[in-house]
């Protein structure tokens, strides 16, 4: 075994070489090795001046590290205007990208010498390229000029990475048809921006938010057509963005944009295809049509869109893309309406879309879509403790086997039928075993991923919980729950910057998401910053409505912080809520306040009737490092041995 050091520490890692040089060598040896020369006085003497080190050379490239990704900005520009516009003139290429990396005496190593030349390869002659995470740590900083590509897949790079180019005077900035051309990663796709409605009836928002779900759904099918997900796209509902903006964001090539106007049982639907880079229309078309016809414009609609965008397609002249699940308006009309309250995902509208829901099966009893979704938000309801775990799970079972039976090739159905078996039944094999029936339907399905990925945070598997989180994400970036799924993740090994990082990035896309805001006080009592983890808390309760509501997460900080009296003013207002809540159960947030008070008696009372009452949230007492203090404690593991699953392998923090 070798008796080198090993040291990991976060670094700027910059990459750079000579484009062309290999032919430079076949067709003039001795000048090319002038040049190569030339460029590493130039290189040594820059990454010297900014405080960098090279790390190693290697032909015609140089590999260094900065402690700061200003400084290799800084550098990066230097070297280029020195070896681009000066004799003679060296065509090099840069890349730099910021990351942990482990360091020894023979070089570095790690992801982000990898992606940072993988960045670096993306450049031309002159440039320099950056990755989103350089570009997050000098925006900031005045005079600094950047191009933005947006998000791109690169070779042996798991999650995709948002590109940049320094735009200064002196610098070369590639063509973003260039990047697109080397990565490959946008020529064909398109995101389904959120129709407007322009009915005279604001409550027919539900309307045109149904077209805009049904026309992704219907180009998701086109093979080769990669779509931005629903999440993502309705994150631009009323916001005032340009589409070239949200071509760079969504790393899309073209952006469908569009309006309904409904009038009694006419409609007209209004449609324009853009091209993203430029924000040139390729084309428009207006739909006129009575209600009874809305399925065979969408179906033209997306005929339409795939021919424009690749010729190529094959789409036989009698085949329906779109394939609905109800031919009777009036359901449809209902499904509409009970997805607009489902995506609100807060316990009142998930009530009113179990109302509207039901309304379209009892209009369409083989409505398979409207089955699924019902099934979702009883089982929504049941984990949060808004519906009795029995009534609940047992309604989300029967909708869920209902769903299947009427067609069995659908992913949501099994997500569903998964989460009663794991929430519901502890039946692990069986939950394990829908929610992998779900991705092998639906390999792109983002709640999927999510699913299993809390599954193995469940039975603490937690790098398959890692790799499922992520590749949720990657599936969906802009999701709000894939990403906090992700963060808790995280937070679950105690990774606790890197939650922090993705806690933020929820929170800068809606300040308003409450579980973010309780994500980062979790965060930070991991931490011991019990101040910060405080105001976060504090945060979290303003979004509530109800006087004793968030008593309990207010309480655990107090506790944790030593403030007994005011945590136990909080525990009273958890009592008042549950008398005045009577369907809500709130034992596990007894369970938790005891527990951070040092009063591990009544915080295991509460837990074991969490288990008696088979509470389904009580299962995550595996991955809640906040329960780190009960787990050398005998009780513990016989809660683990009343649950039924193995205690989980930790990973080291």
């Amino acid at each position: 075994m070798s008796n080198k050091e090993n040291i990991r520490l976060l670094a700027a890692v910059m990459f750079a070489d000579i484009v062309g040089y290999t032919k430079m060598m076949q067709d003039d040896e001795t000048k090319a090795k002038k040049l190569r020369d030339h460029q590493r006085k130039i290189v040594d003497d820059s990454i010297l001046e900014n405080h960098g080190q090279v790390m190693q050379y290697y032909g015609d490239g140089t590999l260094s590290m900065f402690g700061s990704a200003l400084d290799a900005v800084n550098c990066a520009r230097e070297i280029q205007l020195k070896l681009f516009n000066e004799q003679p003139n060296v065509p090099l290429r840069i890349g730099i990208h910021i990351g942990d990396v482990v360091y020894d005496d023979e070089g570095i190593y790690g992801d982000a010498v990898n992606i940072s030349a993988r960045v670096q390869s993306l450049g031309i002659s002159g440039a320099v390229m950056i990755s989103g995470k350089v570009f997050d740590e000098i925006k900031n900083h005045p005079g600094i000029r950047v191009e933005a590509f947006g998000e791109h897949e690169l070779k042996n790079v798991y999650t995709p990475v948002r590109i940049y180019a320094l735009a200064d005077e002196g610098l070369e900035v590639p063509e973003q048809e260039y990047i697109h051309s080397i990565t490959g990663s946008n020529r064909k796709s398109i995101a389904v921006l959120p129709f407007v409605n322009f009915s005279s009836n604001i409550e027919n928002d539900y309307f045109s938010d149904g077209i805009t779900e049904e026309i992704i759904n219907t180009l998701a099918r086109v093979e080769g057509l990669r779509v931005a997900s629903r999440t993502s796209v309705f994150l631009y509902k009323n916001a005032q963005k340009d589409v070239r903006e949200i071509g760079k964001d969504l790393n899309v090539a073209t952006a469908l944009e569009g309006s309904v106007r409904r009038s009694g049982s006419h409609v007209r639907v209004t449609a324009q295809l853009i091209n993203t880079d430029d924000g040139f229309h390729i084309w428009s078309q207006n739909y006129d049509r009575e209600l009874e016809d809305i399925f065979q414009v969408q179906d033209e609609i997306a005929k339409e869109i795939a021919d424009k965008l690749e010729e190529n397609f094959v789409i036989a002249e009698n085949e329906n893309l779109y394939e609905a699940s109800t031919q009777n308006i009036e359901a449809y009309n209902y499904y509409l309406q009970g997805l607009f309250y489902w995506n609100k995902r807060t316990p009142e509208a998930i009530f009113k879309a179990i109302k509207l829901f039901n309304e379209a099966i009892f209009n369409c009893s083989t409505y398979t879509n409207a089955y699924s979704y019902l099934a979702n938000c009883y089982t929504y309801l049941g984990t949060i403790g808004h519906i009795s775990g029995n009534e609940a799970f047992e309604q989300a079972e029967k909708h869920a086997n209902k769903a299947i039976e009427l067609n069995n090739s659908r992913a949501d159905s099994y997500i569903a039928l998964g989460y009663v078996n794991l929430l519901f039944k502890w039946d692990f094999d069986q939950a394990e075993a829908n929610f992998r029936k779900a991705i092998t339907l639906e390999p792109d399905n983002s709640e999927g991923r999510q699913a299993y990925g809390f599954f193995n945070r469940v039975i603490g598997n937690y790098p398959k919980m890692i790799e499922q989180a992520k590749a949720a994400v990657k599936i969906d970036p802009l999701s709000l729950p894939a990403l906090l799924e992700l963060g808790r993740s995280y937070w679950a090994i105690n990774e606790n910057d890197k939650a922090l990082e993705i806690f933020d990035k929820i929170l800068e896309l809606d300040p308003t998401f409450r579980s973010a805001l309780e994500g980062k006080c979790m965060v930070y009592v991991n931490k011991e910053d019990y101040e910060n983890a405080l105001k976060e808390v504090k945060k979290y309760i303003k979004l509530i409505d109800g006087s004793n509501k968030g008593g309990s997460q207010l309480g655990y900080v107090y506790a944790k912080m030593g403030k007994i009296e005011k945590a136990k003013e909080c525990l009273e207002k958890v009592s008042k809520r549950e008398k005045e809540e009577k369907d809500i159960n709130l034992t596990l947030d007894y369970a938790l306040v005891y527990s951070a008070m040092r009063d591990y008696d009544r915080s295991f009372e509460y837990l074991n009737k969490a288990v008696d009452e088979k509470l389904g949230a009580v299962l995550l007492i595996n991955s809640f490092p906040i329960l780190d203090e009960l787990r050398d404690d005998a009780r513990f593991e016989q809660l683990i041995q009343r649950i039924g699953f193995p205690r989980p392998k930790m990973v080291a923090s």
